[in-house]
C-alpha cells in the first residue's frame, strides 16, 4: 500500500487521485472483478478500493511508486496460487503489477473465484 496514501472517500476519488497510468490499469482490473464478482460492492477501505462479495472484503487495490497491486486479503489463496499465476508478482497475499500490463481477464476471474469460493464456505451455515 502506499506510505503517503491518497486521500478519497470513493473508488474514483481514488482512482483519480493516483498517477493517471495507474489509475487507467487498476480500472481495468477492477472492472474485470466487477465482471465476475457477483453483486459485487465498491468501497474504500483501509484507505484503498476495496471490491466486497456478501459483505465480506474480496480482494483490494493499490498502487505504489514502482508498481500496481491486487491484494488477494487472504494467504492460504495466495499459497495455493503460487506457481499457478502466469502474471504479475506474488508478495506475500499482494499481486504486484506494472501499470502498464493490468492482470488478464483470466488471472482476475481465477483470484476471484478462489476468494469467493472461500467466503462462501466460511458464511455458509455448517
Amino acid at each position: 500500500m502506499p506510505r503517503e496514501g491518497y486521500p478519497a472517500a470513493t473508488v474514483e476519488e481514488y482512482l483519480d487521485a493516483i498517477p493517471p497510468e495507474q489509475g487507467a490499469a487498476l480500472r481495468v482490473v477492477r472492472d474485470r472483478l466487477l465482471a465476475v464478482v457477483p453483486d459485487a460492492e465498491q468501497v474504500i477501505s483501509y484507505q484503498v478500493p476495496t471490491i466486497r462479495y456478501r459483505g465480506a472484503g474480496l480482494v483490494a487495490l493499490s498502487v505504489a511508486k514502482t508498481h500496481c497491486s491486487l491484494h488477494l486479503m487472504s494467504p492460504p489463496v495466495a499459497r495455493s496460487l503460487a506457481g499457478v499465476l502466469s502474471e504479475g508478482k506474488l508478495s506475500g497475499a499482494t499481486l504486484q503489477f506494472d501499470a502498464g500490463s493490468p492482470l488478464s481477464a483470466e488471472t482476475v476471474r481465477l483470484i476471484a473465484e478462489r476468494r469467493m469460493a472461500e467466503v462462501d464456505a466460511r458464511l455458509s451455515p455448517a
